[in-house]
């Protein structure tokens, strides 16, 4: 039997007190606490990734630290992601019935990721993305591949199009 995968710590940092910094840390918790392989992805994960609800004018910035995750009030730099969209819609991404790059294609979100960290925001939503349900069918290699090919080519135009500017 596989060794239970330690917890995760969630933290608000000093001063978080805005309702989606609560929000935030309340379903990576519930999330970490229910699932180890979520777990073991998060202490995985290194980097920053702001959040904001722009109909509210509220952003935090989650940290992935390895060990904890720690929630700010605030956007706070240097930032390896940001999502910017309506309130419901960054609580879709949370509850991990959303992708970020699906609705930022569809205009619902505005997603952006530093050069140095591409995929970042893709590895935020594996953690926070809904594990298949008892015998659902997985989907198919040929859609988990164009999707990543249509990942590649939007950054490689967005290089493109900073290297000529």
């Amino acid at each position: 039997m596989a060794a239970e995968s330690p917890a995760v710590p969630v933290r608000l940092a000093n001063g978080a007190e805005s309702g989606l910094a609560s929000i935030v840390q309340q379903y990576l918790e519930q999330d970490l606490a229910e699932f180890p392989d979520k777990r073991r992805l998060a202490r995985r994960l290194r980097g920053r990734l702001a959040m904001t609800a722009k109909d509210y004018e509220t952003t935090v910035t989650v940290e992935f630290g390895g060990g904890e995750i720690t929630i700010w009030d605030g956007e706070r730099a240097p930032l390896d992601a940001s999502i910017v969209g309506p309130y419901w819609g960054l609580t879709r991404l949370l509850q991990g019935r959303a992708n970020p790059i699906v609705e930022h294609i569809r205009g619902r979100l505005h997603v952006r990721s530093s050069l140095k960290r591409p995929l970042f925001p893709l590895h935020v939503h594996n953690l926070m993305k809904l594990p298949p349900e008892e015998g659902a069918r997985r989907p198919a290699l040929a859609w988990t591949l164009a999707a990543a090919a249509g990942i590649l080519a939007a950054g490689g135009a967005v290089a493109l199009v900073l290297w000529l500017n």
